[in-house]
């Protein structure tokens, strides 16, 4: 039997519900020990539905935990790691964990201690970004040289453009981003409908990165693929021998011969199964690229990707294994961080 995780949560937002949320699924895999509220009165509500413990100090928290979640506002991320990092407490730190160069600054120095931080970057993680991580560590389309990424916004998006083509922190790029307005007519946010005949206003950014290597990248993102039901999530990985588009893989398999496969999600719970609904893996023909380590628990794929995060926090600890260390997130910062200045200042910009 695996061990149960406990870990506390600093934060009582929107993001701290989702951990919440996944120990009261899996409680054989976590336990929340506790919660730390600068103003515990302002969470009553939440505080009542997962009925969890209330902690005035990080080292009250600490001592009942493996480690602790920071789940706070972005603003308030980089003083919170400099006092863990200072109090040698092990973090998980929600993302981003810097807003600016300053932030940035001041965490690199951070990073470059022998400080526990990990960094919940959970795009990487998400099921089906695991697959096609897993389809390009094969070798199924040779060397990856391109990839067009419009899943997720800023760092997000460029944790997976970095991830797939294999770009270190410190490589150097030109950076062309660009940011066009236009009407929509669904704009939900946060589970929250709108009258079906309110027009908004979305946003599309799009960014070129050239990187120093000769690899390139396509950032195409409008937030509300987020929510809606009419904006979907697309993803091209161009490699030597064939590419991945979405779901869709092609590839070269000999002289003048190809061959098209699909990534399959198999899901339980579907039409004749009694199995509760939940993934189970993925699999492109007879090979499994993924499979749910959570199954047969209901859990969405974001959900997931948290989960192993938590996952990998307690193996990093207990083994040294980092998976997403605060070097690696600041280096997907400064490019977001450039990213966006290019759409301010509408220029290039170069990251040496």
């Amino acid at each position: 039997m695996l061990p149960v995780i406990t870990f506390g949560l600093i934060g009582g937002g929107w993001r701290a519900t989702f951990y919440l949320r996944i120990a009261a699924m899996l409680p054989h895999r976590f336990r929340v020990s506790g919660i730390l509220l600068r103003h515990p009165e302002k969470y009553e509500e939440l505080l009542a539905k997962w009925n969890v413990a209330v902690y005035r100090s990080a080292d009250e928290l600490a001592r009942d935990s493996d480690f602790l979640v920071l789940a706070v506002s972005k603003n308030g991320v980089p003083a919170w790691l400099s006092e863990l990092s200072q109090a040698e407490i092990p973090v998980l730190a929600e993302t981003p964990p810097a807003t600016n160069m300053t932030e940035f600054d001041q965490l690199t120095a951070i990073a470059a201690s022998d400080a526990r931080i990990q960094v919940a970057e959970q795009y990487p993680l998400q099921p089906h970004h695991q697959a096609r991580t897993a389809c390009l560590q094969s070798g199924a389309i040779g060397d990856v040289h391109h990839v067009q990424v419009s899943a997720g916004h800023g760092y997000h998006g460029v944790s997976l453009i970095r991830k797939w083509l294999s770009i270190e922190p410190a490589q150097s790029c030109e950076i062309i981003g660009r940011r066009f307005s236009m009407p929509i007519g669904d704009v939900p946010y946060r589970d929250q409908t709108v009258p079906d005949d309110r027009e908004g206003e979305e946003v599309q950014e799009i960014a070129i990165f050239r990187f120093s290597s000769g690899k390139s990248a396509v950032l195409d993102f409008s937030r509300s693929q987020y929510f809606s039901q009419i904006r979907a999530n697309r993803i091209l990985i161009r490699g030597t021998l064939g590419e991945i588009r979405d779901n869709a893989l092609v590839r070269k398999t000999g002289p003048g011969l190809f061959e098209s496969l699909s990534l399959e999600r198999v899901q339980n719970g579907q039409e004749g199964s009694l199995s509760p609904l939940s993934l189970l893996e993925i699999r492109v023909g007879a090979n499994v690229l993924y499979r749910n380590p959570f199954s047969p628990y209901p859990l969405s794929d974001e959900e997931i990707g948290v989960a192993e995060a938590l996952v990998k926090m307690d193996t990093y600890l207990r083994q040294g294994v980092s998976f997403y260390s605060l070097t690696e997130a600041l280096a997907d910062v400064r490019l977001a961080l450039a990213m966006e200045r290019s759409f301010t200042e509408v220029k290039p910009v170069i990251v040496e």
